[in-house]
């Protein structure tokens, strides 16, 4: 009885977890943009979940930026945000790195068991960080800052 009640909650959290940023681009189509590291790939890729393509910001380096259930000022800022999980992804313009930006714990929690389920040995830093790393893969980060960018995933080779 506690095998069954004990793979029904985990059957749960794992749906709930899913559930909570299926509108969230995934940690695999993130890594396959982060390969290519090309904008008419990322575009692709983000469209068809309904990103939309915003523009190179400038707040931190040059990056292409997408956005999705979240409105950004010029400045890329984010000015308001829509019904579901808001978040922006951004891709270097030279391809070396790629940043997903959440609102939201749940989302961002998913994302990170993702990248578990993926096999990445994860460690957490002294500072919170968590250092994600396997064997022939790109490196994912994940960091919590304050808003604007509250939840972060990056990642870097």
């Amino acid at each position: 009885m506690k095998r069954i009640l004990s793979a029904i909650i985990l059957f749960a959290a794992i749906a709930m977890s899913a559930a909570a940023q299926s509108d969230v681009v995934s940690v695999s189509d993130a890594l396959a943009i982060f390969r290519n590291g090309k904008q008419a790939n990322a575009k692709s890729v983000l469209s068809k979940q309904g990103y939309a393509y915003k523009g190179i910001s400038t707040l931190a380096g040059k990056d292409y930026c997408w956005a999705k259930n979240v409105e950004l000022s010029k400045d890329f800022l984010p000015q308001s945000y829509g019904r579901g999980n808001s978040s922006i992804f951004l891709l270097s313009t030279d391809g070396k790195a790629a940043f997903l930006y959440v609102y939201n714990q749940k989302a961002y929690s998913g994302l990170q068991s993702q990248v578990r389920q993926k096999g990445y040995n994860v460690q957490k830093e002294k500072d919170g960080t968590l250092l994600c790393t396997h064997d022939n893969m790109p490196t994912i980060s994940f960091m919590q800052f304050q808003m604007p960018y509250p939840f972060c995933m990056m990642i870097t080779e």
